[in-house]
């Protein structure tokens, strides 16, 4: 047996839809709308352009034959991989974009120690 919905008052689901999804109602002379600033989303973030192009890169690579990252394969004890996980979503980025940050964040901090390591490795070739 089909269900029948024809008796169903469905004008307000439509009309919240139509709501939703109008364009912005333009300024009357009878009653003018004050035009508040736009208020981003809760958890929205904001990016420099130095961010945005970064990021951008960073796509170029994705799913691209040829073009992917080289990738390693690590075991982390579970607290280590816990802190990964909820200071990842914390900051609004991928588990490999906080890892990757953390890292450069550790190599500036440590470039002359790397510097030298480098220049040692060399010496052995």
């Amino acid at each position: 047996m089909a269900k029948d919905f024809s008796n169903i008052n469905t004008a307000p689901v439509y009309g919240a839809i139509a709501e939703a999804t109008a364009d912005p109602v333009q300024e009357t002379q009878e009653a003018p709308l004050l035009q508040a600033e736009p208020q981003e989303p809760a958890g929205a973030s904001r990016y420099t352009e130095q961010e945005a192009l970064e990021y951008m890169n960073n796509l170029q690579t994705t799913g691209r034959k040829g073009l992917k990252l080289p990738r390693i394969n690590l075991a982390f004890a579970p607290d280590v991989y816990q802190y990964i996980r909820h200071m990842s979503r914390v900051k609004g980025v991928s588990m490999t974009e906080f890892v990757d940050a953390v890292l450069r964040q550790h190599m500036d901090d440590h470039r002359d120690i790397y510097e030298k390591a480098i220049e040692f490795m060399r010496g052995l070739e």
